[in-house]
């Protein structure tokens, strides 16, 4: 406890510290995160059917969930809402290919909670093999009618090309889980050591890699440390993508047009720059080559200045770190930053053909449960410790000044000091949901790690910086999906003429330029940039 509390202390003391982001237009993703911050959803009259209901849910089976016959999570539920949730489990190691053949043989629950995008729930749903929601919604779901009216921009991203919505996702639009994913973190400590500032332009980031290179800044005597690190993924993110001004290495919108961005010009500029840190050892020699568990190795040694990835040795070590901001260049005086939708495109409740009038009616009041702030609570929390005789969960302390302080109490030992591994093992975890900052607050306020992370998204002006790129709720046709799926070759002779950019195995000029673009025209990039930008029109026009 002591080392909580001091731990809790520093933490407030590098906030202090930290000076803030400066104050920007309000912008929609702001708007969003305010909205989210502020929603109370209420719980409906329980329990939800006047007699016992049994749902049948197809559903992937995580490594971590515990035993679905005696789970804490589905035994509350049926005791609240009077409908019991039968798993028919699918082990989610096969599940993609599995799924496939369920809905081939019609041999599916009533519903599904987890595991089809919503382009796979369009699909199914256009196809007879799913019914639509939006009536359901209108008579039985007052939670979910204020979900669409409080974000109309769901209502593009879930809507199918028929005009129906057949599934009903996850919400989480709290910022720090809208941005965290796509974030690079630079070891403040050793910036504070050499006496330079919080890098925001491509200049000042090589400035900082440079010095971590020559300046040892682990006092250790030695040229040991690696300035920046992370394994490359030629459809991710990277911050200095960000400063040519992409939010993913491959697909981008810019002026409501799609692009290509291997294609683009200043991804050639991008790839200049990369190859300029890799030839001066600034950037991780073995990013095409190491595994992800190499790379968390390498991280833990701290040797790392700058990487993508959180996992170090202690809180104290967390607490040296901090986010970059959206970095700026030559090229690109706008700062940017890649966020996900609200909408988890995973979870979400399908109800199936298979389900009769009364079942589709008992699935959409839950629905209705599900994203009410209690149904969440237990969900993304668990329970509340102590109140109903639960010997795990949250607990929740009223502060002098009105304020809430957190505290998680569980079996350390047994799920490996991971709260979310418990939860998991209670509950199912992956479902619909509707995640404000009220549970944000629970997962987060009991966590030294957890706030400290918040709270660098928050001064790293990343909500400000947001822009969706090529977005998650763009849906294809059969035909559009067959045309697309012939592009994987293409990618793939990307990824391999970016690794020899990069490592200068071949010269970039700007005759091995126009040749890698004539490649890419040979594999017909016209015909990918039309089906792709004519999915993007129809979402765009919903």
């Amino acid at each position: 406890m002591k080392n909580k509390t001091r731990l809790l202390s520093l933490l407030l003391a590098l906030l202090t510290l930290l000076s803030p982001t400066s104050v920007l237009a309000q912008t929609e993703a702001e708007n969003m995160a305010a909205l989210n911050a502020d929603l109370v959803l209420p719980t409906p009259q329980l329990p939800l059917v006047d007699e016992p209901l049994t749902l049948t849910v197809t559903y992937p089976r995580n490594v971590k969930h515990g035993d679905f016959e005696n789970m804490w999570y589905i035994e509350r539920l049926a005791e609240k809402t009077g409908i019991t949730l039968e798993i028919q489990a699918i082990e989610e190691s096969g599940w993609d290919e599995k799924v496939g053949l369920l809905f081939s043989s019609g041999d599916y629950g009533d519903i599904f909670l987890y595991g089809l995008s919503i382009n796979e729930a369009s699909q199914y749903g256009m196809a007879g093999m799913l019914i639509p929601l939006e009536d359901l919604v209108a008579q039985y779901s007052p939670n979910t009618q204020t979900i669409y009216e409080s974000f109309p921009e769901t209502l593009r991203n879930l809507t199918a090309d028929d005009g129906h919505i057949y599934i009903a996702p996850a919400y989480n639009n709290t910022p720090r889980d809208m941005l965290l994913q796509y974030s690079d973190w630079i070891n403040a400590e050793w910036l504070a050591k050499l006496g330079l500032n919080m890098p925001s332009t491509l200049e000042e980031f090589y400035d900082a890699l440079l010095a971590f290179k020559t300046e040892d800044p682990n006092g250790n005597g030695e040229a040991d440390e690696i300035p920046w690190s992370f394994v490359y993924n030629g459809d991710g993110y990277n911050m200095v993508l960000g400063a040519f001004g992409f939010v993913n290495a491959r697909h981008d919108v810019i002026d409501d047009q799609y692009v290509y961005v291997p294609a683009q010009e200043n991804f050639r500029h991008y790839l200049e720059f990369m190859h300029k840190l890799y030839d001066e050892q600034l950037l991780d020699n073995d990013i095409f080559t190491m595994t992800t568990d190499d790379y968390l190795a390498r991280i833990l040694t701290l040797n790392v200045g700058s990487t993508i990835d959180y996992n170090v040795t202690s809180e104290e070590e967390v607490l040296k770190r901090q986010l970059l901001s959206p970095l700026t260049s030559e090229y690109n005086d706008t700062p940017v930053h890649p966020g996900r939708s609200q909408e988890k495109t995973d979870s979400g409740l399908c109800i199936t053909s298979n389900a009769t009038g009364e079942e589709a009616i008992a699935a959409i009041k839950l629905l209705d449960y599900w994203y009410s702030q209690e149904g969440t609570f237990e969900i993304k929390c668990g329970p509340e410790y102590g109140v109903n005789g639960d010997d795990w969960g949250y607990v929740r302390t009223v502060n002098d000044d009105g304020t809430y302080s957190y505290e998680i109490i569980y079996d350390e030992e047994a799920f490996g000091g991971s709260y979310f591994d418990c939860r998991m093992y209670n509950g199912l975890g992956n479902m619909p949901f509707c995640y404000t900052q009220a549970h944000a607050d629970v997962i987060i306020g009991a966590n030294v790690s957890n706030q400290w992370q918040t709270t660098c998204v928050e001064n790293a002006g990343l909500l400000q910086a947001r822009r969706v790129g090529y977005p998650e709720g763009v849906t294809f046709t059969p035909d559009e999906q067959d045309t697309l799926a012939l592009y994987v070759l293409m990618d793939s002779t990307v990824d391999r003429m970016v690794a020899e950019f990069i490592t200068g195995q071949k010269e970039l000029n700007d005759d091995t330029w126009n040749e890698y673009l004539s490649i890419l025209d040979a594999m017909d990039l016209d015909t990918l940039v039309s089906v792709r930008q004519a999915a993007y029109d129809r979402w765009n026009a919903k």
